[in-house]
């Protein structure tokens, strides 16, 4: 560095956190000084926090399930996956966790920064219980990321139909190891099918999932505890669980409107409202009977863009982008992402997640 002007460690890590993870990894080698700021557990942290507020730096991972192939954009996935008809994708600082409701199922954290996986061993009920021993439902995973801890942890929840209750594991990624917790997942047995295929996101170390009864159950790593969230039917129709900026949030249907809804201190407050995807592209809203609910569906919202925008994919490939102020909506396609994509989610680069020892 010998002949390069000094600039005060203040500016270099104002610098540094605008910077991406891929530049971050090169500049470790320019000398000591960079790399133990790059290397550092509080810019880490506070690099990951930043980015993931920043809309501008998440991207989109879209999930080809068709035709008995599961392809991830961008990204190429291990053989052993490729043959599962159906793929759980879940994202959360920095890493994406990959699994199937399937029998037979398999796990794997994938890094997309260095290109590299890590595969999770079966759960402690699976690798111990023999087949037809009990009658059991396919488990429930979640994926976040403990703070305190400093780990990456997965949790699976297998219900025992016959005998009425659930067994709850986490698994660790810095001890590579399952361990079962006293805490059961509080859903009803007739709810939970429906609870195993409603939405989910992580933020800040808690793992949140939408059941068909309106519930937000919210899984906290750092006691291990459950809490419970009803969202008031007042606040809407088809209740769904996003991540905005810093904060998780409700959208919900009423009339041709969508809501997103907060959970502030005083209630339920509305931030955001925008058309429908079916109002604004002038749709008549027909009442088809899908798995109990009564509706038609022609597209998945993805997320709010940073200049405010809205961003739909629509079931035939298509995305739109709605203009709020200018109350009008481009469409258009990419080739480079397959027409139809069964599983999505919103990933941000991270730092953190070159602390894993790789398979």
């Amino acid at each position: 560095m010998d002949g390069l002007p000094h600039l005060p460690g203040d500016i270099v890590n104002s610098i540094f956190f605008k910077l991406p993870v891929k530049s971050l990894t090169r500049f470790k080698s320019c000398c000591k000084s960079w790399y133990g700021c790059i290397d550092d557990a509080d810019f880490i942290k506070s690099h990951l926090h930043k980015s993931s507020i920043d809309i501008s730096r998440k991207k989109i991972i879209l999930v080809n399930s068709i035709f008995l192939h599961s392809k991830v954009v961008y990204l190429n996935i291990p053989e052993f996956l490729s043959d599962y008809f159906s793929l759980e994708v879940f994202s959360c600082s920095g890493l994406i966790f990959m699994t199937s409701y399937e029998l037979g199922y398999c796990m794997a954290l994938f890094n997309p920064v260095v290109g590299k996986y890590k595969l999770i061993p079966n759960s402690l009920f699976s690798q111990n219980t023999k087949p037809n021993r009990c009658s059991t439902t396919s488990p429930i995973f979640g994926f976040a990321y403990d703070f305190v801890a400093e780990d990456y942890k997965v949790i699976c929840v297998h219900y025992f139909i016959d005998l009425n209750f659930n067994v709850v594991e986490v698994y660790s990624v810095k001890n590579q190891c399952w361990r079962a917790i006293h805490n059961t997942f509080p859903v009803s047995p007739d709810s939970y099918y429906q609870d195993l295929y409603s939405n989910q996101v992580s933020l800040n170390g808690v793992i949140h999932r939408m059941s068909c009864n309106r519930a937000v159950i919210s899984f906290h790593l750092v006691d291990e505890k459950f809490t419970v969230t009803v969202v008031p039917k007042t606040r809407g129709k088809q209740p769904t669980l996003h991540v905005l900026g810093d904060g998780v949030c409700v959208f919900t249907t009423v009339g041709e409107e969508n809501l997103i809804w907060s959970l502030e201190k005083d209630g339920w407050n509305c931030i955001n409202k925008f058309p429908t995807l079916l109002s604004l592209l002038g749709m008549p809203i027909l009442y088809v009977p899908i798995a109990g609910v009564k509706y038609l569906s022609v597209g998945a919202f993805l997320f709010v863009k940073e200049n405010g925008n809205i961003l739909w994919r629509k079931h035939n490939g298509s995305f739109i982008e709605y203009d709020v102020p200018k109350n009008e909506y481009t469409e258009f396609k990419s080739k480079q992402v397959p027409p139809f994509t069964t599983s999505k989610a919103l990933y941000v680069e991270s730092l953190v997640s070159l602390k894993i020892p790789w398979d």
